[in-house]
């Protein structure tokens, strides 16, 4: 009986793991299954690597999606030779660790022989025997594979980071493979077998636009496990593969040589070296990606393949992948020149292979430009990152529930308070940073929060200006001096009490060089802020009445006198101090009085002082710095 087709499928046995009838190499079901997209390229992706497909080509690629991942891929190699893979990727912070299983089977084939006498360039192949046979390739691996930042980031090798500065950018990887085969049928026994291989993969970006990869395929030799190992005690090796490649973004919207609008074009380049059997022929994989919409990609390549010690097949491929939000279709044709007019068709379905969204804003956290009079502060807030584990605020550790809420009573000091809130991963590298910004206005136990002028008193004494007492206490209807308002005034114009000059001249017969205000009454004096009395005298100790207060004050603020007649009945307009109360009305340093009489000799209270002050020019400058968050924190 004469067979011509489906006999021939147990020879495809070797066929589908190209040169591995060489030398009693193994087979290795990856050399298909390695997911569509790749076999679409010519199985070009050594140097892009940037998918799933990397855990069957380059396991350094497996630290380049940022998100987890799932695919799987189904096709016939052959119209006989069934191929089907799963795998799947989940990113931690130590790095990607990913799992991928491969089947490959073909069942009901029928045992055949050479007929005797048939031309050897032609063979004849006839049926021997009756039982069928069937054949069984599977393969686990375990990959892993981390940019060489994350791993120096762990607890122990972070102290060696900086030495390794030039490594940063790298991704490694690794691949542990397990195979279980199986062949039945014909009276085989002892037809399983089991081994285990190794795959080691490195990759980087020398170039935004170029990516170059390395893998050494089957690493480990024979003496250390590296082998498929029968039950009968036979043992067959696994070939050492060393492969190169690159990929050059030719045009993209970033990290390309040209733009052309929503174009994207990727050419990849890799090289396949046997390093264990010399006599092998280098192979080339050549391959091309385009995306003229983010929506759609068709790609090409040549996929080479050895035929024997001296001779390569070219086998052309072709591909076209659809995306669809996260998910990914991907469909590959790849000829084989062993096998000339049958076709052979590759499918995979992948999830989670679009770009993770950026997250505008990784820690959000409040309360931002605050203004309270309350000694602490609520910071609460949500960690949106899922990368970040934990939030300090002001440098102590906030409480953090599962999803990723958090809050911390933090204390306030009088004035400008920067809030640094921060959200770290397990390693305690910053991902995130919020910088909260809070004043706090100062409050006194006797200003009561409905007093007609408790915001000017909180604003002027959280300035400084004016100071409350050593019990805490303002005295708000307190008196004040002649010499105290020179001071407060001084001290405001100078921006603090260090920066007043000091004086060796008595300018007042009754200020002297060892009174305790004599350099600011001096400096007013000089800065035309207070005049004295008759006979050179300045009466420090003296209350000041309104009608003074208001005059240094008005002068210290740079209130021009008015020739208008006050709205006061009680202020004459030949009143000494008319102009300057004309003057200040208008500007509106005396609304607090508006509908009512100036009484210009009544004693100037604290809290009348802080209002006329609060009015003044200077002091408005001072307070609008103090509500600004633009600066100081």
């Amino acid at each position: 009986m004469v067979i011509k087709n489906k006999i021939i499928v147990i020879f495809l046995v070797l066929l589908a793991t190209a040169y591995a009838c060489f030398a009693q190499a193994a087979p290795d079901p990856a050399y298909i299954a390695v997911g569509a997209r790749p076999l679409g390229m010519g199985k070009a992706f050594v140097g892009l690597a940037d998918d799933l497909g990397a855990a069957f080509l380059n396991p350094a690629g497996i630290a380049n999606p940022e998100r987890w991942q799932v695919t799987s891929m189904s096709g016939k190699l052959i119209d006989e030779f069934n191929y089907l893979s799963l795998s799947g990727l989940y990113p931690t912070l130590y790095g990607n660790f990913g799992l991928a299983y491969i089947g490959s089977s073909v069942g009901g084939a029928i045992p055949t022989t050479i007929e005797v006498g048939s031309d050897p360039a032609d063979p004849i192949f006839v049926a021997d025997g009756s039982e069928l046979m069937s054949y069984y390739n599977n393969l686990l691996i375990l990959s892993y594979g981390s940019k060489v930042e994350s791993i120096l980031k762990i607890p122990g090798l972070d102290r060696i980071s900086n030495n390794l500065s030039l490594l940063k950018g790298i991704n490694i990887g690794a691949n542990l493979k397990m195979f279980s085969v199986n062949l039945t049928g014909d009276h085989i026994t002892q037809g399983n077998a089991s081994g285990n291989e190794l795959d080691l993969g490195i990759q980087g970006k020398p170039l935004n636009w170029l990516s170059l990869g390395g893998a050494l395929q089957n690493a480990l030799p024979m003496s250390m496990g590296g082998k498929l190992h029968y039950d009968t005690g036979w043992d067959e090796s696994y070939p050492a593969l060393l492969k190169l490649g690159l990929s050059a973004n030719v045009l993209g919207t970033e990290n390309s040589l040209k733009s052309l609008g929503a174009h994207s074009v990727k050419l990849l380049f890799d090289l396949d070296r046997e390093l264990t059997q010399s006599n092998m022929p280098t192979l080339l994989h050549l391959g091309l990606e385009w995306k003229p919409l983010d929506l759609f990609a068709i790609r090409v390549g040549i996929d080479q393949d050895a035929i024997d010690s001296t001779q390569v097949a070219n086998n052309m491929t072709s591909g076209v992948g659809i995306c669809y939000g996260d998910f990914r279709f991907d469909y590959a044709y790849h000829q084989f020149d062993s096998a000339p007019g049958v076709d052979n068709h590759f499918f995979s379905l992948s999830y989670g292979v679009a770009p993770p969204k950026k997250i505008s804003d990784p820690l959000v956290s409040a309360p931002d430009k605050l203004i309270t009079t309350n000694p602490t502060v609520k910071v609460e807030g949500t960690a949106v990152e899922p990368k970040i584990i934990r939030v300090r605020v002001s440098s102590q550790e906030a409480k953090m529930n599962t999803k990723g809420q958090f809050t911390l009573e933090v204390p306030l000091n009088i004035g400008k308070n920067g809030i640094l809130v921060e959200g770290v991963d397990n390693t305690s590298k910053l991902i995130s940073a919020d910088k909260l910004r809070v004043l706090r206005l100062i409050t006194y136990p006797d200003v009561a929060k409905d007093y007609w002028a408790n915001d000017q008193i909180s604003y002027i004494g959280t300035l400084g200006i004016i100071k409350g007492y050593p019990n805490g206490s303002f005295k708000p209807e307190g008196n004040i001096t002649r010499a105290e308002l020179a001071t407060l005034l001084m001290r405001t114009k100078m921006g603090s009490d260090k920066l007043v000059p000091a004086t060796n001249q008595a300018i007042f017969k009754d200020v002297s060089l060892k009174h305790w205000a004599v350099k600011y009454i001096n400096l007013a004096a000089s800065e035309k802020v207070v005049t004295g009395y008759p006979k050179n005298i300045f009466k420090p100790n003296d209350n000041v009445t309104r009608a003074e207060g208001l005059a240094m004050i008005a002068r210290f603020g740079g209130v021009e006198k008015s020739t208008a007649v006050p709205n006061f009945k009680d202020v004459k307009p030949k009143y000494w101090a008319a102009p300057i109360i004309a003057g200040a009305e208008q500007v509106g340093m005396l609304t607090y009085l508006q509908g009512k009489p100036f009484l210009p000799n009544k004693k100037l209270t604290r809290a009348e002082a802080v209002e006329m002050l609060y009015r003044s020019q200077p002091v408005k400058l001072l307070i609008k710095d103090l509500t600004s968050f633009e600066t100081g924190y």
